[in-house]
């Protein structure tokens, strides 16, 4: 497949690449790699930050015909080394050197400083068009590691062909067009964002690319760049809230600017964050659902925005009880997906491939509904809580809390007399009495759901894939049961 981009361009804080510059660049770094001794189907991790020479490099590895495996950049080396020696890999291009005796490394910023030198020798390098078609027919052409809830992290394998097609529906479904400028704010290692990059040079519009973990930067570039579509994650978005609310000028001039799309994704749109985004910017935000197993699934448009939209093309959703029996419209229960997207399996673990796969059905071990055709996710199944004769699920505690405008998060911890301990965490800034909060959390609930221990936090841990890190506040919660054992 060839993609011409008229038009298209990569803005960074420091240069703005038009097209011919960017395919030049490809060209360049992919005759390098070929160089160095890669070639098709060879294996290699890309390791690296949000940039410019990140998307020359995931193309130009693309064009070699290589299987990429991505890996979040904030990766420690003992778990990078694991992963280099399971999947077989033949290098790691990567930003910085890490302590890996037995792998070869390639740093980024050292091609960068030779490619001057290639071009000398090799002669000047013509812009030509980027070719992937032989990267598409790969089963293994995209892995993508997710850690999820366990902190183990999982090689989800992903044919370049069915990867490609999930993002041509999605961009048809959102109605990006030539003239949008993308201002991606999540990580480009994960599905969000490297989506996001496949659907910009699909689109042929242009691409902003800023510091994502400095939210100034961010409205820098909104205001500055143009942005026409802004894509985050809901813990972003809130930080964007409470930064914004403190700078009254900055926010007008936020709400003032050419933005057309504000989208979230990655984890839960909760009840109060919607709400808070729609008061403060007057817009509605436009949640989508997807996994990296599966692709994007369902996603809320301008014509659409209700819930996390409808299916793309060719995707079934259904949502179903513990026994598997299908739901009615409006009730709550698991969601599984069957889509032409869905990956090939994760890497080496056959196993745990065929539990969550079923009859070509994905378990995703996310609790939502349907409601009028569209998709509604509330937050992870999880496991069920049994507590004093009765069973739920902590996430009912979170959304009755979400309706008081707090988000929370209950952590379930084994107990001899209750059977289960509720400690819950609420995110907030605000002055009110512990106390008081309490008793309004506990009109929301029956009594064998009342927190025995409640704590305010300013702002919830997120883990490296910025969703709100559970782990830790497990622990936090088991440090506090102890002190309060003591």
């Amino acid at each position: 497949m060839i993609v011409a981009q008229s038009e298209s361009q990569i803005i960074t804080p420091r240069h703005t690449y038009n097209k011919d510059q960017f395919e030049k660049d490809v060209q360049v770094f992919s005759r390098m790699l070929g160089v160095r001794g890669l070639s098709e189907g060879d294996r290699v991790i890309l390791k690296s930050g949000n940039s410019y020479w990140f998307v020359v490099t995931l193309f130009s590895l693309c064009q070699l015909a290589v299987s990429i495996a991505v890996v979040d950049e904030q990766i420690q080396a003992d778990e990078l080394g694991q992963i280099y020696a399971d999947i077989g890999a033949n290098c790691i291009l990567t930003d910085a050197a890490p302590d890996i005796p037995e792998a070869t490394i390639l740093i980024i910023e050292s091609m960068i400083q030779e490619k001057a030198v290639y071009e000398y020798w090799a002669g000047e390098v013509s812009s030509s068009p980027i070719h992937i078609d032989k990267w598409m027919e790969m089963n293994d052409a995209l892995i993508l590691f997710s850690s999820g809830t366990t902190g183990k992290p999982k090689g989800i394998v992903k044919s370049g062909c069915t990867f490609m097609d999930n993002i041509r529906s999605s961009v048809q479904a959102m109605k990006y067009v030539p003239g949008d400028r993308f201002l991606p704010i999540v990580p480009f290692s994960h599905f969000y964002g490297i989506s996001l990059i496949f659907s910009w040079w699909l689109t042929q519009c242009s691409l902003i690319i800023c510091n994502h973990k400095n939210l100034w930067s961010v409205v820098s570039s909104v205001i500055k760049e143009k942005a026409t579509v802004v894509d985050a994650n809901p813990s972003a978005f809130y930080a964007f809230i409470r930064m914004l609310l403190r700078k009254p000028d900055q926010l007008e001039q936020v709400k003032n600017t050419s933005v057309r799309m504000w989208c979230v994704g990655g984890s839960p749109l909760t009840k109060d964050l919607e709400e808070k985004f729609g008061e403060v910017f007057g817009h509605r935000l436009l949640n989508g659902y997807g996994l990296s197993e599966l692709g994007n699934v369902a996603m809320g448009t301008l014509e659409n925005p209700e819930g996390c939209g409808r299916p793309l093309p060719g995707v079934e959703i259904s949502v179903r009880d513990e026994k598997g029996i299908e739901r009615a419209e409006g009730e709550v229960g698991e969601v599984w997906i069957r889509t032409p997207g869905c990956m090939e399996g994760y890497l080496h673990q056959e196993e745990l491939t065929r539990s969550v796969i079923q009859d070509g059905w994905f378990k995703t071990g996310d609790l939502g509904f349907l409601q009028e055709g569209n998709l509604h996710v509330i937050g992870r199944n999880g496991k069920s809580v049994n507590r004093m004769g009765y069973t739920f699920s902590p996430v009912y505690i979170e959304n009755q809390i979400s309706r008081l405008g707090y988000r929370s998060c209950v952590v379930p911890l084994d107990d001899e007399k209750k059977g289960t301990l509720l400690v819950v965490f609420v995110e907030s800034e605000s002055t009110q009495e512990l106390s008081q909060l309490r008793k309004n959390i506990n009109r929301m609930l029956p009594t064998y759901m009342y927190p025995d221990i409640l704590l305010l936090v300013t702002q919830f841990p997120l883990n490296r894939n910025g969703k709100l890190d559970r782990l830790q506040l497990e622990r936090m919660a088991q440090e506090r049961v102890m002190v309060q054992e003591v």
